[in-house]
């Protein structure tokens, strides 16, 4: 009986350490993928695009106004416009009253959301996405990825997002090396710094309507 009480009790003891080691290696797996990692939020963006362009019911010239409004929408649940057209206007955005600001990032979201999808998305559908890994510091992070088409070319896309609120947002895209808000940035303070902040906002206006 002795012997038997003491096998159960070493059965015991093992099952015991099992559901620690269990816990201790599936307990932070399943907490990080319910945290929206950034590179989760980054590929569910990509892949969430590469459906709306690769759905069959929105192929076709007739349905390019339905498909460029759902990227659209996409594209502005995902990216912090605000956080990017302050960004973009540097010190030139304390200077504008509440009004301007929200005109501002309203038409900023809509000339990013075209040159994004003119540079990233628009070749997503014959493209592979590799995703490179991750790095966070604190509320900002970096997702590194590598679009490969079908010749084997390589093009690397950073994207930078923060965390203000518990939940990921983008507010960047690096392109190759090249940043779009930085790239933004200079472009406009060149125009308010030559001009005014009223002929950037009516050269963005044309720009939005050549489209």
């Amino acid at each position: 009986m002795r012997r038997s009480a003491r096998q159960r009790g070493r059965s015991l003891y093992r099952l015991f350490w099992l559901a620690v080691l269990l816990l201790g290696f599936v307990m932070p797996v399943s907490v990080g993928a319910g945290v929206d990692a950034p590179v989760d939020r980054v590929r569910d963006t990509l892949e969430s695009a590469r459906r709306i362009l690769k759905d069959p019911a929105l192929q076709g010239p007739d349905k390019q106004v339905a498909r460029r409004r759902k990227v659209r929408k996409l594209i502005a649940a995902h990216f912090n416009y605000a956080e990017m057209a302050e960004r973009s206007l540097d010190s030139h955005w304390s200077k504008l009253t509440g009004k301007q600001r929200q005109a501002f990032v309203d038409l900023f979201g809509e000339l990013f959301e075209r040159s994004y999808s003119r540079l990233v998305l628009n070749s997503l559908q014959d493209q592979r996405v590799i995703y490179m890994g991750e790095s966070v510091n604190g509320t900002r992070a970096v997702v590194k990825t590598v679009f490969v088409d079908k010749r084997g070319d390589r093009l690397p896309v950073d994207y930078r997002l923060q965390r203000p609120n518990g939940r990921w947002e983008l507010f960047d895209v690096v392109i190759d090396g090249v940043s779009i808000v930085t790239n933004y940035q200079s472009q406009f303070n060149k125009i308010i710094e030559t001009s005014s902040f009223d002929d950037l906002v009516k050269k963005m206006r044309l720009k939005r309507n050549e489209d």
